[in-house]
């Protein structure tokens, strides 16, 4: 298999969260990298506090921007990186060199924000679709989709069970209406709404949505957490191929990291989290991470 890799941003540490000071000041869910390793796809983890976006980007054949616990309205930093990434990704595909975007939950929020263009971090609106709230997903037609079109095509049995099984996981807060998506006529002219769902109290939000001239989508609820998801990482990985960026990676250091059993952290959503040190400080401490048993202390090339 052709060898692609998926730039992914660490996601920020709230300051007086549990492990902050200690083990880092940013993470990734390794449930993300384990589903996208399935596919063969390698992961280059990037400082969401970054300054080299072209750097990072001429490396990368695609860009994955993880679910997690930030808002723009409490990370600025987080949501001018995403910004920067999603900038260059839209001159890249006008340019002829075709890149994509994957956006996960919290990922999907950052590109509707974004896409609406007024950076206005107030944009989303609270639903109540946390605690694992299982659903199907709602669809009208599968032509408007790439990606439906391609589970038809592949494996339409899969495509049957998620609009007819509740089987997408839901963990979030936060999220825009279909009304109010399409009232914002940036974000409308540039995003298809593929699905939408019901929350528990029966407000509407929009659940998947993919971008009209570019390889760019988002799932509101979280295929990273079932093996059967399977499929739309082997979509994802055919959609890297077309991506031309040379795959030499020369990185001067490395990025250090510790793999953490964050159970309680997540609030029951992920089993372990790899949590990485950006702004490195005297409160950073390897050593008493290690006596809480948090993990083992581990460098990842990139």
């Amino acid at each position: 298999m052709q060898d692609v890799k998926i730039g992914i941003l660490t996601v920020p540490l709230s300051p007086g969260k549990k492990y902050y000071k200690v083990c880092g000041d940013g993470y990734i869910a390794s449930s993300h990298i384990e589903w996208l390793n399935k596919a063969n796809i390698n992961i280059i983890p990037i400082p969401y506090d970054t300054l080299k976006h072209t750097y990072y980007f001429k490396r990368i054949n695609g860009l994955y921007l993880p679910s997690g616990g930030v808002f723009a309205s409490n990370s600025p930093e987080y949501y001018e990186c995403c910004k920067k990434f999603i900038k260059l990704a839209m001159e890249s595909n006008n340019n002829g060199i075709y890149f994509p975007i994957w956006g996960g939950c919290m990922g999907m929020q950052q590109m509707m924000i974004i896409g609406d263009g007024n950076d206005d971090m107030d944009f989303l609106d609270r639903f109540d679709s946390f605690n694992n709230l299982l659903l199907p997903l709602e669809i009208n037609e599968v032509k408007n989709s790439k990606l439906l079109r391609y589970l038809e095509n592949k494996n339409p049995r899969f495509l049957h069970k998620l609009k007819t099984q509740k089987c997408t996981l839901n963990n979030h807060m936060m999220g825009i209406s279909p009304t109010k998506f399409k009232k914002s006529k940036l974000l409308n002219s540039m995003y298809d709404i593929i699905s939408w769902n019901y929350d528990r109290n029966g407000k509407k939000f929009v659940s998947t949505i993919e971008a009209k001239n570019f390889p760019f989508y988002g799932v509101q609820w979280h295929p990273e957490r079932s093996s059967e998801f399977i499929e739309l990482t082997k979509f994802l990985y055919l959609e890297l191929r077309k991506n031309t960026h040379s795959n030499r990676m020369d990185f001067n250091k490395k990025l250090e990291f510790k793999e953490v059993e964050c159970m309680n952290y997540s609030g029951g959503i992920y089993n372990k989290c790899n949590f990485y040190w950006h702004k490195k400080t005297s409160e950073h401490n390897k050593k008493l991470c290690n006596v809480l048993n948090l993990g083992t202390p581990n460098n990842n090339s990139i």
